[in-house]
């Protein structure tokens, strides 16, 4: 019998439009989304081609890992922050005494991870739980970023933004993480996909590169999503669309790297993690 669990958790998304409503509400804790959210986010999602590719990315990670592990008494679960099924379900899916805690993040923030491990754990109550961090971080996902680099030409290197809340080392390992990618080429990181709902975010944003660029007389850029293990709307929307368009209105040519995704690599950095 199996007595320990894998929880792979990840932000959540409706796997059809129709479900945009449901989803919505679930971030608004209840509260109803107003209509223009509502067609935003519908917008967005036709925009990129009426659906995103991380529902069915984060299943194979899942079942690529249960296939590793079952034969060593695991159990493989998925579980989002917002949607189905959630984190506020756990009680009823994992049983098993000890939990591996798996965001599908690749480098660690103490806000967003806190956002995953603390709602399982309460939800769970006592069990022995091993937090699984900086995924990107293992030496076959830095050999990956760094195969999908050109040989040449100036590198954007992307991350997710946070609101800056005091300490938190997000930005310290993403640096570590560029330093090692990069090996010296010409570069520079910068944050995206900052949200409404807080006045100071992480940065420098899309705007600052673009000016950047600019004044450099750089004329294109590659971009590596290094703060994302799988393609998703923050990704294909917020960069391949609205980053996309301000560097061309700028005359400034873009491409982006592909993020891991499920590639087998990423299921051996979560193992040897768990492992280590």
């Amino acid at each position: 019998m199996n007595d320990k669990a894998v929880v792979l958790m990840y932000y959540g998304f409706p796997s059809s439009m129709d479900e945009m409503y449901d989803y919505l509400k679930d971030i608004l804790h209840g509260k109803e989304p107003s209509q223009s959210l509502i067609n935003e986010n519908i917008n967005k999602l036709k925009i990129i081609g009426g659906e995103t590719p991380s529902i069915k990315i984060v299943n194979n990670i899942r079942n690529k890992i249960e296939d590793r592990l079952n034969e060593e008494g695991f159990n493989v679960y998925l579980l989002t922050k917002h949607y189905r099924p959630s984190l506020r379900d756990a009680k009823s899916i994992v049983r098993e005494r000890t939990v591996y805690e798996v965001p599908l993040f690749p480098i660690y923030s103490k806000q967003i991870f806190d956002d995953y491990f603390v709602p399982l754990e309460l939800t769970l109550g006592t069990r022995n739980y091993h937090r699984i961090v900086n995924i990107g971080l293992h030496e076959g996902l830095i050999d990956f970023f760094r195969g999908n680099m050109p040989e040449d030409g100036f590198i954007a290197f992307s991350a997710h933004s946070i609101p800056i809340r005091g300490y938190d080392p997000y930005p310290i390992f993403l640096s570590s993480l560029v330093r090692e990618i990069s090996e010296g080429r010409d570069h520079i990181l910068f944050y995206h996909s900052q949200g409404p709902y807080s006045p100071k975010w992480l940065g420098p944003d899309m705007d600052y590169v673009v000016n950047y660029l600019v004044r450099k007389k750089i004329s294109s850029i590659s971009v590596l999503p290094i703060g994302f293990i799988y393609e998703h709307l923050e990704i294909l929307f917020d960069l391949d669309h609205l980053f996309k368009d301000k560097l061309e209105n700028a005359g400034i040519e873009y491409w982006r790297a592909k993020p891991p995704n499920d590639n087998d690599l990423v299921i051996d950095a979560i193992i040897d993690i768990m492992k280590y």
